[in-house]
């Protein structure tokens, strides 16, 4: 069995003690956020941008976080130090506690951190394009709340479809993103990316990559795209926190596959971020 390291506000616990009340909010109603990081030894890989999208996505659910954001990241620092891997995911998630309409109080809040191991991957990925939609217009999308039903349906689809992924849409048919990354194109040298306004999430990696991209001399802009010119692109590439950059090579529309090339631009920021990190 993988070793996974789990904590609960800050304390160890086993897996048989991992547990939180069956009357939480985030079980009876999605009420929480999460985030994920890339723990490499003890460096959680772009803290600073994701403890802030927390607090943010917090207010906006009006959920009070119980730490501070000394005191998270000292948590989740002694998280990854006890598991024996080197490169961990690491997954915050921060319930709402016990609901008042079933237990007579609101309980408190509950912050899970719970490290893995995790392996990088090396091989373009193989994207799907889900049927489902994402709402561009919801407030939501900014933010990473424990509501994710669309987008692992979208990924069953596409693992049923013997893809890495799925490429959903929103609702004006522009492209979106990738259930677990923001995604880029390239046409004549110049980077794309679709804007926040497409409801993509707004990623803590993507907002590195547009800063990178520029610092290596290439003209990166945001900007809505069909899935048709996506499909005509001389590159595609996506990133996250657990991938950084990865290229990808097919995106299938239903049973038809449409090759794509991992370019020079691709790997050059792939590399790029591997250095950032210190991953090599």
């Amino acid at each position: 069995m993988l070793k996974t390291v789990t904590t609960i506000n800050g304390r160890f616990v086993d897996r048989r003690n991992a547990r939180i009340s069956v009357f939480d909010n985030s079980l009876l109603y999605a009420e929480g956020l999460f985030e994920t990081f890339l723990a490499i030894d003890d460096r959680i890989i772009f803290i600073e941008g994701h403890l802030k999208r927390l607090y943010r996505g917090a207010r906006v659910i009006g959920l009070e976080i119980p730490a501070s954001p000394e005191k998270l990241t000292a948590w989740m620092r002694k998280t990854v130090r006890a598991h024996p891997d080197r490169i961990t995911k690491l997954r915050l998630t921060l319930t709402a506690g016990e609901a008042a309409r079933w237990v007579g109080r609101q309980g408190r809040p509950q912050v899970i951190l719970s490290a893995s191991p995790h392996t990088m991957p090396t091989q373009p990925y193989t994207l799907h394009v889900s049927r489902f939609r994402v709402d561009h217009k919801s407030v939501f999308r900014r933010i990473k709340t424990l509501s994710y039903a669309i987008h692992a349906a979208a990924l069953g689809q596409a693992r049923k479809a013997n893809c890495d992924d799925a490429l959903m849409l929103n609702q004006n048919d522009q492209v979106a993103e990738v259930t677990s990354a923001n995604i880029y194109w390239v046409e004549r040298g110049h980077i794309y990316t679709p804007p926040i306004t497409s409801g993509c999430l707004e990623g803590v990696t993507r907002k590195t990559v547009l800063k990178e991209a520029r610092k290596l001399g290439y003209i990166i802009a945001e900007k809505n795209c069909s899935l048709a010119r996506l499909l005509k692109a001389d590159e595609v590439f996506i990133s996250s926190s657990l991938k950084l950059v990865v290229g990808v090579s097919v995106i299938k529309i239903g049973r038809k596959g449409h090759r794509l090339a991992t370019g020079d631009i691709t790997s050059q920021l792939r590399e790029h971020f591997y250095r950032l990190v210190d991953l090599h």
